[in-house]
C-alpha cells in the first residue's frame, strides 16, 4: 500500500473511531446480523466496494476505497441512559471542527424516531462530510454513520442509504431472548 493510500485509510479509520460509541464486549457479526449479549440487529446490503475493517469500539465498520469513505454501525445499552437524540449526535461529533450542518431532521426509523444529520466538518484539519442516524430503543443507543471527503461523499451516499434502510433490531433488553 502506498504511503498516500495508507494515510487516507488511516484518516478514514481515525474518523470512524471518532464517530463510534463504545459497544459491549462479545459482539459477533454473521453476514448482515450483529449479535451482542443484550441486543441483535440486521443491517441492509453492503456495497461490493466496501471492505470490512476492524475499528476499536465499533460493532462493525467498512472502508470504501472508491469514495475514500468509511461506514460504521455501533450500539451501547444502558437502561439508565435517557439522553436526548440531539445530545447524542453532538457527542458523536466531538473532535470535529468548523462544523456546518447541511441537514438535520427527526425521521421514523425501525419503529422509533432517529436523528438524521449531514454535517460538513474537519477532523485534524481534513475536510469531511458526515452522515449520521442515531436512534434510542429499549435502553440502547444505535448509531450508523458514513463519512467521506466532500468531493466523493455523494458517490457513496446511495449505498449507505440502502444499508440504513435495511436496518432492523431483533432482540433488545426489553424484548427478551
Amino acid at each position: 500500500m502506498s504511503s498516500r493510500r495508507l494515510s487516507r485509510w488511516l484518516q478514514g479509520a481515525a474518523l470512524a473511531a471518532a464517530l463510534g460509541c463504545s459497544s459491549a464486549n462479545g459482539v459477533s457479526v454473521q453476514g448482515s446480523t450483529v449479535s451482542a449479549s443484550e441486543l441483535s440487529y440486521t443491517f441492509g446490503p453492503v456495497a461490493p466496494s466496501w471492505r470490512r475493517i476492524s475499528i476499536e469500539n465499533n460493532d462493525v465498520a467498512w472502508a470504501d476505497d472508491a469514495t475514500r469513505g468509511t461506514v460504521h454501525v455501533d450500539h451501547t445499552c444502558e437502561r439508565s441512559q435517557d439522553t436526548p437524540l440531539a445530545a447524542l449526535v453532538a457527542h458523536l461529533l466531538l473532535g470535529f471542527t468548523a462544523r456546518e450542518t447541511v441537514s438535520e431532521e427527526t425521521v421514523p426509523f425501525d419503529g422509533r424516531e432517529a436523528r438524521h444529520v449531514v454535517v460538513r466538518a474537519r477532523l485534524d484539519g481534513v475536510p469531511r462530510v458526515i452522515e449520521l442516524y442515531v436512534m434510542k430503543k429499549d435502553g440502547c443507543v444505535i448509531d450508523l454513520g458514513y463519512t467521506a471527503p466532500p468531493d466523493r461523499f455523494e458517490a457513496g451516499r446511495g449505498a449507505f442509504d440502502g444499508f440504513v434502510r435495511g436496518f432492523h433490531t431483533g432482540r433488545t433488553p426489553l424484548s427478551g431472548p
